[in-house]
């Protein structure tokens, strides 16, 4: 059985050297290497590998940012973290739900028994791993004019998911993410409304019935919002109506 692999690391010479020790054995092949955070989520949703090799300190957002974008519903691969930061990163990582934890520059003898866990663990699932903790996000991390834009989720009026990606709100600007929807959902306190979108409740300014048993929500931008029958009772119990 192959199993499949990604790096996530800004340095290219740790990927090589990675990748040289992973050619030792049989079966283990890498499918992506990514250099940030976000880069590799996308690449763990595209090809949804056995396990991923992840770096630590990184510009931007750190390795363990990368586990608290991903939702519980989503695919969750085997996670080794290989890092030159702090040996306190080792109680974080494997109470983060981690497979196993290596130090750069990383020992061949210690990297075989990483190895070991890895062919364990993906014969025989959940019988070593904690999974990811579910924290609230303080940040949402945006795209805007190729730079990474930071957005509190207070600040967010709503969600909106369509064939070209997930677009986060606000009152005077739109921002493309590469957080899922169910992410958003399960760690934020925005709320469902409709399949394709999530609402702040702070930022409603009219809820308006249609015909049929549907809605739309006016924000107090001045932004209308769907709502569909599945969800309109939830959010009316929700709102306390």
């Amino acid at each position: 059985m192959t199993i499949n692999v990604i790096l996530i690391d800004d340095e290219p010479l740790a990927q090589d050297e990675l990748a040289c020790l992973l050619e030792e054995h049989d079966n283990f092949q890498v499918v992506a290497r990514c250099e940030d955070v976000f880069s590799g989520l996308r690449k763990i949703r595209e090809h949804k590998p056995d396990v991923i090799f992840l770096d630590i300190i990184m510009p931007g957002q750190d390795g363990f940012t990368l586990l608290d974008y991903m939702a519980p519903e989503e695919y969750h691969p085997n996670v080794v973290i290989v890092t030159g930061g702090e040996s306190d990163f080792a109680v974080r990582a494997y109470a983060e739900g981690v497979l196993d934890y290596l130090q750069k520059p990383v020992e061949k003898d210690r990297f075989d028994k990483a190895i070991e866990r890895i062919r364990n663990q993906v014969s025989n699932p959940n019988s070593e791993t904690l999974p990811y903790p579910n924290r609230m996000l303080e940040i949402i991390p945006c795209i805007f004019s190729h730079r990474i834009k930071f957005i509190k989720p207070e600040e967010i009026e709503y969600v909106r998911s369509d064939l070209r990606g997930i677009y986060v709100i606000c009152a005077d600007s739109e921002y493309y993410t590469d957080l899922t929807l169910a992410a958003l959902e399960s760690k934020t306190t925005l709320f469902r409304c409709h399949r394709q979108n999530l609402i702040n409740i702070i930022w409603i300014d009219e809820l308006i019935p249609l015909e049929n048993g549907l809605a739309e929500i006016k924000t107090k931008s001045g932004h209308i919002v769907p709502v569909s029958r599945h969800y309109l009772k939830q959010l009316k119990t929700h709102l306390g109506m």
